[in-house]
């Protein structure tokens, strides 16, 4: 056999030679390789895409790495991409990758690699290795997250699955793992090295059988209610404690059995069942963990229960190595958490913008008609109905919808008006662009429009190419990968971890109506002559006070999640919130806004620290939603007329430059502050209160919250 002509004789006939199949290709391929003929074989390699005559990555692979060795990188990169165009899941190909972009100092590409390579294998070798490997690149840009692990079982294994999901949040983690069943000793000690880290959250995975040693199946009724009391008790005392010397947020895991229930057929018909007290058990937990604003508990048998309880939990390794929850249920663990770490972050994205055809309904609608696409009680239909409910459920915790479909609006709007099975309606979108141009485009208007940032879209297509191009166009857009078939759509949509919130106010539940009204004032100042008729006829009040308690949920969603009006963009949580509610030395405010159209509610909030002559204007920030209309000067002016009831002589403000709140650059300028100081992005503004009074616009009353609201 002469290799290199054969090599020729494909490079000349290509369409001749592919009707040959590809045991021809594999054969020819090892055989270059054996002899080291490693040009021949790149340029075999390279007729791939003509003739398709190579099936076999390890071909791919063998030949890559003799170019790495003969340092020919470029050469072995090439390979490798072509392992992936023959089989998209080649592990070998995308760990080459990696080595070469690292090698090179490639760091953002390298840590690209590492995301897919972990993203394709969840197995724990895998994800341990692109969890060391990680630590070796240089840091990559990001918002920084500390999460403490303590638990009375070994959970080491979980932090590389934690740090995945972390990083593809655009978080850059960092982790405290207690020493092994030393939670106690960590919590109780406020001098601790969990202390010392200063975690922004802490999982608290405790076994049943670890807490309470003497549990035994069956016990007496009696006997439960004493140990349920007891097991409830130390939990809380845990939670106060670590309340009481951190301001993380704690997620405690639910108990569950390591087996099956030991009364058999008899578990659901005696008193004392045990399964039934384990519900009750985990039910007083969850009810006690309420009342703590801080405090979550995690359903970890519903989390684990998507793998399979038998997969859940493996027995060899929780008698050798104290090992509770087996490998395989690690990856979904990892992606739970992630929920809370993700809200406490106010990486909540905001807004589903949706395609139509195919993702929203069956089939082509300017094909099929509005009668025709499959839409209704029975399969092929009911698996759109049941991803329809599905978004909106998301809508009830104020997520918006949009709608971006390349469709003629004559053929798609009468399935959304009027068709029967139709769940989602024309007032469930928060803006919808039905038409035939470019979807990046859409987008970017669907964003203005509702006057969010792109980072706060998820975009939902069925189809590959349409995704592809977001991905590439619109990077700060999540787009999702649908899968191919719609009876898996409602269960993509509820693992994703983006839509979660630590706590659900009256402006999530009013957020779709708010926007309806939204569109009503768009129309309003259109047709008005001037602006300053349209905010007249506006008739906006506000009601400014100090926050109360019951706001507090709110007010510290808006730290965490406003980014355009936001002077400094501190990210303040419930126990700094609660601190300067209740201390002299501070003052918070709420701001709260209706006009003819609707009410706003509580959308912006101020932190003043007091001193004897001076107020520092530490946080102003409100939502973007009611950004140019005045409100902030007249939330400003309360602030300045309270400083002058209090003999204030100076006003002190802080501007802190991010990428977002370019628009309140000058905002401090424009309400006659002085400007001190100009640091490396950091601003210091001064007012002299008695030369420089603040008017509110004549357009705006003010009113007390309860009067106006």
């Amino acid at each position: 056999m002469d290799p290199k002509g054969a090599v020729d004789v494909m490079g000349t006939h290509p369409d001749e030679i592919s009707e040959s199949g590809t045991d021809l290709g594999n054969l020819l391929g090892r055989t270059l390789l054996e002899r080291k003929m490693y040009r021949e074989a790149a340029h075999l390699l390279h007729l791939v895409q003509q003739t398709k005559l190579i099936s076999d990555t390890a071909i791919c692979i063998r030949l890559a790495k003799a170019l790495a060795q003969e340092r020919d990188s470029e050469g072995a990169a090439q390979v490798f991409r072509t392992a992936l165009a023959i089989d998209p899941a080649c592990v070998s190909a995308m760990r080459g990758l990696y080595e070469i972009a690292a090698k090179a100092g490639h760091s953002e590409e390298a840590s690209r690699w590492l995301t897919r390579l972990a993203e394709t294998d969840l197995s724990y070798s895998t994800v341990s290795y692109v969890y060391r490997e990680r630590q070796k690149l240089p840091g990559n840009p990001g918002r920084a997250v500390r999460i403490a692990l303590l638990s009375s079982y070994v959970l080491d294994w979980l932090i590389p699955y934690l740090d995945v999901e972390s990083r593809k949040a655009g978080l850059i983690p960092e982790f405290y793992l207690a020493p092994f069943n030393q939670y106690t000793q960590q919590i109780l000690n406020p001098r601790s090295d969990l202390y010392q880290f200063k975690p922004d959250v802490i999982f608290l995975a405790l076994g049943l059988e670890d807490i309470c040693p003497k549990i035994v199946v069956p016990m007496k009724e009696n006997e439960l209610a004493r140990v349920q009391g007891a097991i409830v008790g130390q939990v809380l005392g845990l939670v106060r404690e670590i309340e009481s010397h951190s301001r993380a947020l704690t997620v405690v895991h639910s108990f569950s059995a390591l087996g099956r229930d030991g009364q058999g057929i008899l578990q659901n018909r005696l008193a004392n069942s045990f399964s039934k007290w384990l519900a009750v058990l985990n039910d007083e937990l969850a009810g006690e963990l309420r009342t703590h604003e801080r405090s979550f508990l995690m359903p970890l048998d519903a989390v684990v229960g998507w793998v399979g309880r038998e997969r859940s939990h493996q027995a060899k390794m929780w008698y050798m190595a104290s090992m509770r929850i087996a490998e395989a249920s690690l990856p979904e663990l990892a992606r739970y958490s992630m929920r809370y770490v993700k809200a406490l972050k106010g990486l909540t994205r905001k807004c589903v913008v949706l395609d139509l055809d195919g993702t929203l309904w069956g089939g082509i609608v300017g094909e099929v008609g509005a009668e025709g696409v499959a839409l209704g009680p029975t399969a092929p239909g009911i698996e759109y109905v049941d991803f329809q409910r599905a978004l909106l459920g998301l809508t009830r915790r104020g997520i918006l919808l949009a709608v971006c479909s390349k469709n003629n609006p004559e053929d798609a709007l009468p399935v959304i008006r009027t068709h029967p099975h139709m769940v989602l309606r024309e007032e469930q979108f928060a803006a919808m662009r039905i038409n035939w141009r470019n979807k990046a485009d859409n987008i970017r208007e669907i964003a203005q429009e509702l006057n969010i940032g792109l980072d706060s879209l998820v975009f939902i297509d069925d189809n590959p190419n349409e995704r592809e191009l977001i991905k590439q166009m619109l990077p700060e857009v999540l787009t999702v990968d649908l899968p191919k078939d719609p009876s898996l759509y409602r269960r993509m949509l509820e693992d994703m971890t983006d839509f979660d919130l630590l706590a659900l106010t009256k402006e999530d539940e009013m957020r779709v109506a708010q926007y309806q009204a939204n569109a009503k004032r768009q129309a309003a100042k259109i047709t008005a002559v001037s602006l300053d008729e349209y905010l007249q006829s506006l008739e906006i009040q506000v009601a400014i006070d100090l926050a109360p308690r019951d706001a507090l949920n709110r007010v510290v969603q808006l730290f965490n999640k406003t980014n355009q009006f936001n002077l400094t963009t501190k990210r303040y949580q419930v126990e700094d919130v609660i601190r300067f509610m209740e201390s002299e030395e501070y003052r918070i405010y709420d701001l709260h806004v209706v006009d003819r159209f609707g009410d706003h509610g509580l959308v912006g909030t101020a932190v003043i620290r007091k001193q004897r002559e001076e107020w520092h204007i530490d946080s102003l920030l409100m939502s973007c939603r009611v950004m140019g209309l005045g409100i902030e000067t007249a939330f400003l002016e309360r602030i300045y007329s309270d400083a002058v009831r209090e003999r204030v002589v100076r006003l002190i403000g802080e501007y802190v430059q991010t990428k977002k709140n370019q628009p309140v650059k000058e905002f401090y300028a424009e309400h006659g502050f002085s400007l001190l100081k100009d640091e490396d992005g950091r601003q210091e503004w001064k007012l002299n209160v008695a030369a420089t009074p603040i008017k509110k616009p004549s357009w705006i009353t003010i009113g007390t919250r309860e009067r106006a609201f």
